[in-house]
């Protein structure tokens, strides 16, 4: 029993089987890799679901197919269940490697907006009605009453198929703005017959399928339902679901077999943002403590649940029965065991950077990428950490996620490890996002930690890296992740007393006076940052003074860059009441910032009385009280603009920096240059390449 996590860790049951702790993961199809061309599951998606398992998680759920796909170019590729034969692989592939470690996986029918009503037709969206919230998501098809049938039919025939295969549950997808949702909300159905008008109407093809699948499965199986009380949907025709129409459709589910409410917020069209990091953890608990208020079932709730000592608080303040979710899993396969075991420190949590999101539903790639987890994707294929056939000497150069990856990945292989930092701590530019983000702190503290558990790594600080130093060390392989070159800026006044750059202060926080400033008084606060900082920094210190300091950012800013390092320090000067402008010259402000966080990103910044945005905007000269610069319109005429400001950041983002790594390559015989040194990105991109190039030796 867990003492720091007593309700999180403890069992659950739910109809006929007991869940070991109460952290179920809700479903999000890793894509290609993890099934094929053909559509059959593969060894990668065993070893992800396998990990999972293995980590504890009560219940794994993953979206099945119910329909042969035929056709799927454009299409996220699944592992389908539309008859017998798909019975083997599923299986193999997916039951199995669950069961081998006495979990439970519960197979989601996969009904979000595609459905495919004959063997000859294209899968494409259907509905109640052919109402699209939004244009980019529409053609959707009204479904005939003989499509409704048939739609029944092949839900019911996917169970089936399913149960045969030895799935221990099965989730009816009602939720997100999938085809059951949208007949359960009036925004989307304008239907006259016994599907649509009034809220019995529209909810009885949902508690029409769930009274399917209870026949077909029996009395002691689970039924899940993933469903959305709150859509943040509203249409000529209409309001999404209220609160009360939800508390009533609930007891209904109840009524009809539901035996787990696994409760989504919004739908795929929905404008609010929902699983950012702009929202609290937990936040959207509210929602299942309505639903409890009328439900006699065990409660989970999805969205913004990667804290488990937030879970715990939740859970224990009875707002739900279960903290369904996914990114924590994906961060760390092993969290729910280390919830049971009381192994807090070692918890790697979730950065909400939502690069697994933006890559798999935003963009269609498949899952490779975690801003903290390294093994996914192609690096599923072998064990976590390989062991070497031979230990050999490493030396590793910048203690970023890039460098810090390589040398715990590296020693835990078998490899002598030497990790080299320049400046007085390690962590590298994460030390400087964690000013701006108190998620990357998390990942900060999780690599200090892990750090700590392995002395058998030398580190050695404040010590910069030369030739000669790696000629004297002669290592048989070194790994450099020193990170990026900072982008400059070649127009007058750029190296003016007002003028600060991003890597200004990651050389403050490395205890290092930048070179170049103008001015006796910069000078010397410059000079006393870096005295106090080498010996004493925190993130969240630096949070708290940058806002109620005034020295090197003023109250009247203008960023030069509106990239993601340009967002989130106009993100943290809004926060803090600065005046400030942000300029860029591309058609949109956060043009790289991720797809989940760029909309409610840039309407913050819009909606912000002190934040003016400038694209289409090049500078032309700094001044001691502002920036010219020539704006263009969307017809392509200029006009020269000045924009006043007491400070000027350039934040313009990194090139590659390859000069070390070129002059050490032929005293080593292998070097991998990694992180931002090699191709500047994001964390998520460094966490991989470190581990990618330690696995390499």
């Amino acid at each position: 029993m867990s003492k720091q996590y007593p309700i999180l860790g403890s069992p659950l049951k739910v109809n006929g089987v007991t869940l070991k702790n109460r952290m179920i993961t809700t479903s999000m199809s890793p894509g290609h890799g993890y099934v094929d061309d053909d559509n059959h599951p593969t060894d990668r998606l065993a070893a992800y679901l396998e990990e999972r398992a293995a980590g504890g998680t009560a219940m794994i759920i993953q979206t099945i197919c119910p329909w042969e796909r035929t056709d799927i170019e454009g299409l996220h590729p699944l592992p389908c269940c539309y008859d017998e034969s798909c019975v083997p692989e599923l299986k193999k592939y997916m039951v199995d490697p669950v069961h081998k470690h006495d979990g439970l996986i519960c197979a989601q029918i996969y009904y979000v907006h595609d459905f495919k009503p004959a063997a000859d037709a294209k899968e494409s969206p259907y509905g109640p009605s052919d109402i699209a919230v939004i244009p980019m998501m529409g053609g959707f098809k009204a479904m005939t009453l003989e499509q409704i049938e048939e739609f029944k039919e092949q839900y019911f025939n996917a169970v089936r198929v399913c149960k045969e295969a030895g799935f221990d549950a099965v989730e009816v997808m009602a939720g997100v703005g999938g085809i059951l949702s949208r007949f359960m909300s009036q925004a989307t159905n304008n239907r006259t017959d016994q599907y649509g008008g009034s809220l019995e109407n529209r909810a009885r093809l949902t508690l029409e399928v769930i009274r399917g699948v209870r026949e077909i499965v029996g009395p002691d199986f689970p039924i899940v339902v993933r469903w959305s009380p709150v859509d943040f949907i509203k249409t000529d025709n209409g309001p999404g679901l209220s609160m009360e129409e939800a508390k009533q459709i609930a007891v209904w589910m109840e009524e009809a077999g539901l035996d787990l409410h696994d409760l989504s917020v919004g739908w795929h069209e929905t404008s609010v943002p929902l699983t950012t990091k702009g929202i609290e953890d937990g936040h959207w608990m509210y929602i299942a403590q309505e639903i409890k208020t009328v439900a006699k079932k065990p409660v989970g709730q999805g969205y913004r649940n990667t804290d488990p000592t937030i879970m715990e608080q939740n859970l224990a303040d009875g707002k739900c029965d279960v903290i369904a979710g996914l990114r924590y899993s994906i961060a760390d396969p092993a969290l729910p065991l280390k919830v049971m075991e009381d192994r807090t420190e070692d918890m790697r949590k979730c950065i909400v950077c939502c690069r697994c999101i933006d890559d798999v539903v935003s963009r269609g790639l498949s899952l490779i990428y975690c801003g903290v987890n390294p093994h996914l994707g192609p690096e599923l294929d072998h064990e976590l950490y390989p062991k070497a056939d031979a230990p050999k000497k490493v030396m590793v150069v910048g203690s970023g996620p890039a460098g810090i990856n390589a040398a715990l990945t590296a020693a835990q292989r078998g490899h002598k490890v030497d990790l080299y930092e320049q400046g007085p701590r390690l962590g590298g530019c994460v030390k400087m996002s964690s000013i701006f983000s108190p998620y990357h702190e998390r990942y900060l503290t999780y690599l200090m930690n892990e750090m700590k558990k392995h002395p058998e790594i030398t580190v050695h600080l404040n010590t910069e890296v030369t030739p000669a130093l790696v000629s004297s060390v002669k290592p048989d392989a070194a790994i450099v992740a020193v990170g990026g070159a900072p982008i400059g800026l070649d127009v007058p006044g750029a190296d003016g007393k007002n003028v600060i750059t991003s890597h200004d202060f990651l050389e403050m926080l490395n205890g290092h006076k930048p070179h170049g400033k103008k001015g006796l008084f910069n000078n010397i606060m410059w000079g006393g940052g870096a005295f106090f900082l080498k010996r004493y920094y925190t993130p969240s210190f630096a949070r708290e003074m940058t806002g109620k300091m005034t020295w090197p950012i003023s109250r009247n800013i203008a960023i030069i860059g509106g990239g993601l390092p340009g967002c989130e320090l106009g993100h943290l000067c809004m926060e803090t009441g600065r005046t400030t402008a942000i300029i860029e010259e591309k058609k949109k402000i956060g043009y790289d910032v991720s797809p989940s966080e760029r909309f409610g990103l840039t309407s913050a910044f819009k909606k912000a009385e002190n934040v003016e945005l400038y694209p289409l905007t090049r500078v032309t000269a700094i001044r001691e009280d502002g920036v010219e610069c020539i704006q263009t319109d969307r017809e392509g005429n200029e006009k020269t603009i000045f924009v006043p400001s007491k400070t000027v950041a350039i934040t313009l983002g990194l090139d590659p920096n390859h000069t070390l790594g070129e002059k050490i390559k032929p005293m080593v015989k292998d070097v991998y240059l990694v992180g931002d040194c090699d191709n500047p990105g994001r964390i998520a991109d460094a966490t991989k390449a470190g581990y990618v190039a330690a696995c390499a030796i």
